[in-house]
């Protein structure tokens, strides 16, 4: 979570508190009174209070509650901030979409919850592979979307391959059964709109089930 709205905050409050001492008690000259610290120090704790709650509230506005990803209003904002500076860089954007194979059948056998639990699980996992840089979303249901900035020309034989490797590795517990597709498309090689990207990866995705 960052620190941005309590930073601002105090960032505010700390500089009116300084505009008003060096008013009041330097060019006007009044008598300095010893409360002025203890009512600064109140104001600053209420600053950093009304910061946190605005922090907490963007930071889960983000979110999806169940995986602690990125949610699909997170991440379709990110594309588009990332896409418009690297039209002018020339850059190129990774658009990555995976699902679990089999994800309906342990619904239906084992109940919600160890959907749940199997959906957390390869979040996990995601976030462990991914890079700092990269952004990890929950894209809807069991399906997950990753943009990975300036990747590289050997992005399939790397990044992907690594990525599939990773998840191949991972037995999912008690669903040894359970794997997982992954389709992708580059920015702005196959396209530069998002949508259309998305589109791409997902067909690539849906090869792969094959």
């Amino acid at each position: 979570m960052k620190y941005n709205g309590r930073i601002a905050a105090i960032g505010i409050v700390g500089l009116f508190n300084l505009l008003r001492y060096f008013y009041y008690h330097q060019y006007l000259e009044l008598p300095f009174k010893a409360n002025f610290f203890i009512l600064t120090t109140i104001f600053l704790a209420i600053a950093w209070w009304c910061g946190k709650q605005f922090d907490n509230v963007k930071y889960y506005s983000e979110k999806d509650p169940l995986t602690d990803t990125y949610n699909r209003r997170k991440v379709e904002q990110s594309f588009q901030k990332i896409a418009q500076m690297y039209r002018r860089e020339n850059h190129k954007l990774g658009v990555i979409m995976m699902d679990l194979n089999k994800f309906k059948e342990i619904n239906d056998t084992y109940g919600h919850h160890k959907g749940d639990e199997l959906l957390i699980h390869l979040a996990i996992i995601l976030k462990n592979y991914v890079k700092k840089k990269d952004i990890v979303a929950r894209w809807g249901g069991d399906e997950f979307l990753i943009l990975v900035p300036n990747c590289k020309s050997d992005f399939e034989l790397g990044y992907i391959q690594g990525l599939q490797q990773a998840l191949a590795n991972e037995k999912f517990k008690e669903f040894p059964s359970v794997d997982a597709s992954v389709g992708y498309a580059i920015f702005p090689d196959d396209g530069q709109d998002f949508q259309e990207l998305i589109k791409i990866a997902d067909a690539k995705m849906y090869r792969d089930k094959e």
